[in-house]
């Protein structure tokens, strides 16, 4: 009997421009987050299970893979995503799985990862999701293990950039208007505690400019997408052009020496040794 597949809630589209563009972002977001993979609470040598949730084409996982290197013990990794389809035809040394953040994994998962990274659900995750998609990260970890999860907010878009303002104010009107959340960082802490989570922390990481950071590759398509769900655009035409021009006027602005900035909040927390319910004891 095979299993219902998961409902796919993500605003954006998962065709092979739409891997690229994952594929670019991942670069810029690590640049932000001053080139770390893994923030640096977390220690790396005693990781040997990690699992990517939101995996996309699985270039997280891939890239820390390759940063870890070889182990005395082989290190396992997972990426899981409500989709199959931006999977890589073959990723060496990697599973991957569909499956919904929001239900209960299978119990083969349960308290099993060290680490569970989890980035940019905000087009993805209603308000209410985000207390069963952090219970579910809790479920899967070792006592003693990890979660970072990275998203951008209402505050992620500071830069007086006209072309990152006009972003910032479509993004938001499709966020709330779909009923995502655009304070999810908040949420997410505030979730993770209740969960039991200890040491919870929100870490901002201020943008700044760098020429090889190429906003300009990753922002017409989510434009493009986000003008269609909210119906400013009436066709995909008129939201192609739209976000053609916003591109332009952000490589101009740019060549004008006002580049667009953002920051990337991430939220890391640890799964106690004991439980909560044994800590009171």
């Amino acid at each position: 009997m095979s299993l219902p597949r998961p409902k796919d809630n993500y605003l954006l589209s998962r065709d092979s421009e739409e891997s690229k563009r994952l594929n670019t972002q991942h670069q810029i977001l690590t640049k932000i987050a001053e080139n770390t993979l893994i923030h640096p609470t977390i220690p790396v040598a005693g990781l040997r299970s990690i699992a990517d949730i939101g995996t996309g084409t699985g270039v997280w996982l891939r890239h820390v893979s390759e940063s870890l290197g070889e182990a005395p013990r082989k290190r396992y990794y997972h990426g899981f995503d409500i989709s199959a389809e931006q999977f890589p035809p073959e990723l060496d040394g990697i599973d991957l799985s569909v499956q919904d953040i929001t239900v209960p994994f299978h119990e083969e998962h349960w308290n099993r990862y060290d680490l569970v990274h989890v980035r940019l659900l905000l087009a993805g995750l209603a308000e209410s999701d985000y207390r069963s998609a952090v219970t579910n990260i809790y479920n899967i970890l070792k006592p003693g293990g990890y979660l970072q999860w990275e998203e951008v907010d209402e505050d992620s878009y500071p830069s007086p950039n006209a072309a990152m303002k006009e972003f910032k104010r479509c993004i938001g009107l499709a966020i709330k208007s779909a009923g995502k959340c655009f304070h999810a960082p908040r949420k997410i802490c505030e979730e993770s505690r209740l969960a039991g989570f200890r040491d919870v922390q929100r870490i901002a990481y201020t943008p700044r400019s760098d020429p090889e950071m190429n906003v300009t590759a990753i922002i017409g398509s989510p434009y493009a997408r986000f003008l269609l769900e909210t119906g400013e655009a009436k066709s995909e035409e008129e939201a192609e052009e739209r976000a053609e021009e916003l591109v332009q006027l952000e490589s101009q602005l740019s060549g004008q020496g006002d580049p667009s900035l953002f920051s990337v909040m991430r939220v890391v927390g640890q799964k106690p040794v004991l439980s909560s319910s044994e800590l009171l004891i």
